[in-house]
């Protein structure tokens, strides 16, 4: 995936659905490409946007922006065969705001992938390695309040996680259900063992995870459904005493006792199992 289609994914998951936001920004930076490229104002080492310049640098263009934006039609940028309403209503400035937004986390992002993939020394150590806090500019902060600033860096570091999680845990699973086998990534979940919100040492833990269809998922979050310590399917008697329809047979019923796809690594967590179980009527 180039750097185009991530930051669109990226833009679309952070934006409210329908929006139109995520397409804008798009828009935007790809004219602001063509804008430099036009005249380059001294950013010529920015025409290629989606070939990102350091951080820093996409910065010092924002402000660039945001004042040739004042300028209005007196803009160099105002230019006869481009639209003039991306620059001078300010979607150009928002849309590198949220570039450099969407660099900081990919990139943290990329890096906790990597480490993962390399997971050397013991399961514990390379647990630790994913724990790692996200770096986020102070410019990216500037113009939040102290108190809203740090709301704002634990809502990113927060996504910028469970990404990486769900990332994780679809490769350890190799992109398939550990119950049925389905490969839809659209339909599959990254679980957590031990929920996100009730222990946050466990949340980056890829033995805290199971990678498992919709309705499976719905029903290990419910705890309908567990594994036990040779991680069989195991049913709650709640499922079991209440739903006695065909496809609770089907799609319940027959799985107890099957043993799931085990992943390719970091096997889930006994201790973590243990609890989940408790948590049920088994």
């Amino acid at each position: 995936m180039n750097t185009k289609e991530a930051y669109s994914n990226f833009a679309t998951s952070t934006n409210l659905a329908n929006s139109g936001k995520a397409s804008s920004y798009i828009r935007a930076l790809d004219l602001l490409s063509e804008m430099i490229e036009a005249v380059p104002m001294g950013f010529s080492d920015c025409e290629d946007i989606w070939s990102p310049p350091p951080i820093e640098r996409l910065n010092q263009l924002y402000h660039f922006v945001c004042e040739e934006k004042k300028k209005g039609t007196k803009s160099k940028w105002n230019l006869p065969n481009l639209p003039k309403s991306y620059l001078q209503n300010g979607y150009c400035s928002a849309a590198l705001r949220d570039y450099q937004s969407f660099l900081v986390e990919h990139r943290h992002e990329q890096s906790l992938l990597e480490e993962f993939s390399k997971h050397n020394g013991t399961e514990d150590e390379a647990v630790r390695h994913l724990e790692r806090e996200i770096e986020i500019p102070p410019f990216l902060l500037e113009d939040i309040a102290d108190v809203e600033g740090k709301e704002v860096m634990r809502m990113v570091k927060a996504r910028s996680n469970q990404r990486v999680f769900q990332k994780i845990v679809r490769s350890n699973y190799g992109q398939a259900c550990c119950i049925t086998g389905i490969e839809v990534p659209e339909v599959n979940r990254a679980s957590h063992i031990i929920p996100w919100a009730k222990n946050k040492e466990t949340r980056m833990d890829p033995r805290n995870g199971l990678y498992l269809s919709a309705t499976y998922d719905a029903a290990f979050d419910r705890n309908l459904l567990s594994l036990d310590e040779d991680f069989r399917v195991i049913l709650s008697n709640d499922l079991k005493d209440h739903y006695t329809s065909e496809s609770t047979k089907i799609h319940f019923l027959s799985k107890e006792g099957q043993k799931i796809r085990l992943p390719k690594s970091f096997l889930p967590k006994q201790e973590f199992l243990e609890t989940h179980r408790r948590n049920g009527n088994f």
